[in-house]
């Protein structure tokens, strides 16, 4: 069985590769561009892992990450961070890893495999 990726990204080039990348993998992505997205996919389906950009239009990607570990529904649901920022400090213990942008593909997949 096929794990579950929801990718929430707001860049749609970056959104798109990343599905495109995770697919060649063999895993079942959905992906989303907003916090208001997250939600509503968190209703539908729990995904196995969540890929979350920290800079999304309509909120924080750590204090959704944050919001994510703190409900009992899905706080055992691995969540890896993406930005083009560099965080100092983004060893916080919402998150089980971090990609930074640009990333590579084997970056992508080896980060993926590492948290399921």
């Amino acid at each position: 069985m096929k794990k579950d990726v929801l990718v929430i990204e707001d860049d749609d080039d970056i959104r798109y590769l990343v599905a495109l990348i995770l697919e060649s993998a063999f895993y079942e992505v959905r992906t989303g561009a907003s916090a208001k997205d997250l939600d509503a996919a968190l209703e539908v389906k729990r995904p196995d892992i969540i890929i979350l950009d920290i800079m999304l239009p309509d909120g924080n990607g750590i204090d959704l990450c944050k919001q994510i570990k703190k409900n009992s529904s899905t706080s055992h649901i691995p969540v890896i961070l993406m930005s083009a920022h560099q965080f100092d400090n983004i060893a916080d213990p919402c998150a089980e890893a971090f990609i930074n942008k640009p990333f590579s593909i084997d970056e992508i997949i080896t980060t993926v495999k590492q948290v399921s």
